[in-house]
């Protein structure tokens, strides 16, 4: 994984691009560190594959500049960059060997055999195919076929390698399986990884940052554990996992706290620093706000025991708010279970609870009145957009 003071070997400077009238990069500005796994992630058509190819060179940007080491690489043609990418297609050639597929690249620069040879023996030991080497890819599995591909750009022995969806056509098992690999290999040859990806889990399980992109805009870079834990929006929030919102009417900042009035869940007193700076100015604070928590934050009880309460949405001023509600669907998920609380016309919301805390909710018939309880620490407050 990447250090901290590691230097910077990619800057995105103010880049933006142009199809005819639509923008797929509106002043997108990343600095990606020597040595990291660097993940762009978006929904479809937020422009991440168009960043990625903007560092590959197989796209120009409309505006802003590349800097690769430090140097402008802007107009530089793709194939005078150090940098190699991972189709994901695999575009992995059927009428060669392994070995021929990883040479190639090395063949068409007309390196001597013997460098070939040795830098491809090199490439497949780094990927775990060396006993693969005179197979033919329809002999070679999914994983291995995607394997091949990184043989073949990282025997061109690039600075920063790209890889765009590189898990996308693997199954979910294997996909697993090579995330690890993946993060190995990178951990070993060093090389700066940059992937593309829409799954957040990917993401969230491999890199060591990750840049969230949306309509063309830089929404948030930060670790995995800052996106989800700390999201600037509730954009961010919605799409690095499951986050449930609720409007805020009022906001009123008082000294050492922020006073939050939500139709849904009352009148709340918060610390200071659950003020995010994007709403942040002035004593009274008019922006578009959420309240949003994470489905593990909830706790979930029986209408009738003793720690919950029967009443309408209740709020407690010391520690939690509580949503009152009937018991509906529990999706068995292995180590937890996803527990859904019905709130008549009101939005339902769901729980992830572990087994000691569902016993006394599988006893029950759908419909059995409970509370749902989360914590003020647990709740974010978030600019709407």
């Amino acid at each position: 994984m990447a250090d901290s003071d590691a230097n910077t070997i990619v800057s995105l400077n103010n880049i933006g691009k142009h199809f005819g009238k639509v923008k797929a990069l509106d002043n997108v500005s990343i600095d990606i560190k020597e040595g990291e796994i660097f993940a762009l992630l978006g929904p479809s058509g937020c422009g991440k594959s168009t960043l990625l190819r903007i560092i590959s060179g197989f796209e120009n940007p409309t505006e802003g500049e590349l800097l690769l080491d430090g140097k402008d690489m802007t107009r530089t043609a793709p194939n005078k960059r150090p940098v190699n990418m991972v189709f994901q297609s695999y575009a992995v050639f059927p009428h060669m060997s392994v070995a021929d597929n990883v040479g190639y690249g090395l063949k068409m620069d007309k390196l001597l055999v013997d460098e070939i040879t040795t830098r491809v023996d090199t490439a497949l030991a780094q990927v775990h195919l060396d006993q693969f080497k005179h197979r033919m890819p329809d002999q070679l599995s999914g994983g291995q076929k995607q394997r091949v591909a990184l043989a073949r750009a990282l025997v061109k022995q690039p600075r920063v390698l790209l890889l765009d969806e590189p898990l996308s056509a693997l199954d979910a098992k294997l996909r697993d399986a090579m995330r690890l690999e993946l993060v190995k290999l990178q951990e070993t040859v060093g090389v700066t990884f940059i992937i593309v990806t829409h799954d957040q889990s990917e993401a969230l399980a491999m890199a060591d940052r990750v840049a969230v992109l949306e309509a063309g805009k830089l929404r948030q870079v930060d670790t995995p554990t800052a996106l989800y834990n700390h999201p600037v929006d509730a954009f961010v929030a919605d799409f690095i996992g499951k986050v449930h919102t609720f409007d805020v009417q009022h906001i009123e900042r008082q000294d050492n706290h922020v006073r939050v009035t939500s139709d849904e869940l009352g009148e709340l007193t918060l610390p200071l620093n659950k003020l995010p700076e994007r709403i942040s100015t002035g004593a009274q604070v008019n922006a578009s706000s959420v309240l949003a928590f994470r489905p593990e934050a909830l706790k979930v009880n029986l209408a009738n025991e003793p720690t919950a309460s029967t009443a309408s949405t209740e709020t407690n001023q010391a520690n939690e708010i509580q949503l009152p509600g009937f018991l509906g669907d529990i999706a068995f998920q292995g180590q937890h279970s996803i527990v859904e609380i019905t709130r008549g016309d009101k939005p339902s919301v769901s729980a992830i609870v572990d087994h000691s805390s569902l016993s006394a909710l599988q006893t029950q018939p759908i419909g059995t009145p409970i509370v749902a309880r989360c914590a003020l620490s647990d709740l974010m407050l978030l600019p709407a957009q």
